[in-house]
C-alpha cells in the first residue's frame, strides 16, 4: 500500500508526481526544486514562488561555435562530394584503375567530414544545452529535459531527428518567440528528411531497374542533390539558431539587475 512518502507535489502546479520522478509531469520544474510533501501543499490555489538559484550566462559564445562548425561541416561535405562526383565521372569514361587510385588517395577528405558532421552535432549540443539551462533564469521555466540531456540529444541517431526540432520549438515557445521560428523549424526539419526519403526510393529503384552504368550516374546525382537540401536545412537553422539567440538577450536585457 503507497503512502505519502512515496510521492511528492509540486508547489508550482500542485501535481502530484511518484517519488521517482526527477521532474513534474507538468510543469517539468525539478523535485529540487518544487517538491513538498502532498499534506504540507498550501490549501490556497496562489502558486509558491520559484526560487531559481542560477544565474544566465550568455550563449552567444557556443552560438558562434556551432556556427563555425557547421558552416565547415557543409565546407567539408561539399569537397566530399565533389570528389566523389569526379570519382564516378572517370568509372563512366572508362577509368576505372585511375578512379580507385583516386579514391584511395581521397578517403581521408571521406572522413574528415564525417568528423566534422560529429563536431558539428556536439557543438549545436553544447549550446542548445547552455539555453535550456538559461530558462529558469530567464523567469520562463524549465525545460522537458535536464540540460544534460539536452546535450545528449542531438548526439544520439535517429533520436535527434525528433529532438533537435522539439527542443529547438520548445525554446521558442517558452521564450514567446512567436510563430516565425517555428514554421523555420519545420521548413529545416522537411528539408532533411523529405530529400533523404526520396534519394533513399531513387537508389533502390536504380538498383532494381538501371544497368551499372546508369544506377553509378543516378546514385552520384542523388548525392548532389541531397547534399544541397541538406546545406540549405542547415543554413535554416542557423537563422533559428540566432533568433533564439535575440530572444534570449532580449529576456536578459529586461531582467532585474
Amino acid at each position: 500500500m503507497k503512502t505519502e512518502d512515496d510521492f511528492w507535489a509540486c508547489s508550482q502546479c500542485r501535481s502530484i508526481n511518484p517519488i521517482k520522478a526527477d521532474r513534474c509531469y507538468s510543469c517539468h520544474t525539478p523535485r529540487e526544486a518544487a517538491a513538498v510533501k502532498p499534506t504540507e501543499m498550501p490549501l490556497s490555489s496562489k502558486t509558491a514562488p520559484l526560487v531559481v538559484t542560477e544565474t544566465f550566462q550568455s550563449s552567444e559564445g557556443r552560438a558562434v561555435l556551432a556556427t563555425f562548425a557547421m558552416v565547415l561541416f557543409i565546407l567539408g561535405t561539399a569537397v566530399a562530394v565533389w570528389m566523389y562526383w569526379s570519382i564516378v565521372n572517370m568509372r563512366l569514361e572508362g577509368e576505372a584503375d585511375s578512379a580507385d587510385q583516386l579514391l584511395r588517395e581521397r578517403l581521408p577528405f571521406f572522413a574528415l567530414a564525417a568528423v566534422l558532421g560529429v563536431a558539428a552535432f556536439v557543438a549545436y549540443g553544447a549550446w542548445i544545452s547552455r539555453v535550456v539551462a538559461n530558462l529558469p533564469a530567464l523567469g520562463v521555466g524549465y525545460s522537458r529535459v535536464s540540460p544534460t540531456m539536452a546535450f545528449i540529444e542531438p548526439l544520439l541517431p535517429g533520436v535527434n531527428l525528433y529532438s533537435l526540432p522539439t527542443r529547438a520549438a520548445e525554446v521558442v515557445r517558452r521564450l514567446d518567440g512567436g510563430t516565425g521560428p517555428l514554421v523555420l523549424i519545420v521548413v529545416a526539419w522537411f528539408l532533411v528528411v523529405g530529400p533523404a526519403a526520396v534519394s533513399v526510393w531513387i537508389v533502390r529503384v536504380a538498383y532494381l531497374a538501371e544497368s551499372d552504368v546508369d544506377r553509378l550516374r543516378t546514385i552520384a546525382a542523388t548525392a548532389v542533390g541531397l547534399f544541397a537540401f541538406q546545406a540549405l536545412a542547415i543554413a535554416v537553422g542557423l537563422v533559428v539558431i540566432w533568433r533564439i539567440e535575440a530572444l534570449c538577450r532580449a529576456r536578459a536585457a529586461a531582467l532585474p539587475a
